[in-house]
């Protein structure tokens, strides 16, 4: 897990990635993160941490596994560009992973 990263997750029994996860760490026996509206606090513990994508199980909030991933360039501009305003053109202009992160640190105050 890096806090700095950007990454896509699924709760429990969803088929599939649909939110955004940033500044996401341990806080008091919680995941904490940031959505692009608000934060987050989710009790359990991470059952697995990788370079790329780690699990949590959560204990409070929709319970049982929860997946994340990180949010690469290739996958904003597939499918995540929706989220976010300007976002197909956001798209175009960025070149790697690092600078879609770096936006969304700037955009969203992280």
């Amino acid at each position: 897990m890096n806090q700095k990263a950007v990454y896509v997750f699924k709760m429990a029994g969803e088929a599939d990635y649909h939110g955004i996860a940033m500044d996401v760490h341990p806080h008091n026996g919680c995941l904490r993160f940031f959505d692009t509206n608000r934060g987050h606090d989710i009790e359990g513990t991470v059952q697995s941490d990788g370079p790329e994508s780690f699990s949590f199980v959560s204990s409070g909030y929709a319970p049982g596994v929860w997946s994340f991933k990180l949010l690469t360039l290739q996958d904003f501009r597939r499918k995540y560009y929706k989220l976010v305003s300007g976002g197909d053109e956001l798209s175009r202009i960025l070149q790697t992973t690092d600078d879609l992160h770096e936006w969304y640190r700037k955009e969203y105050g992280f």
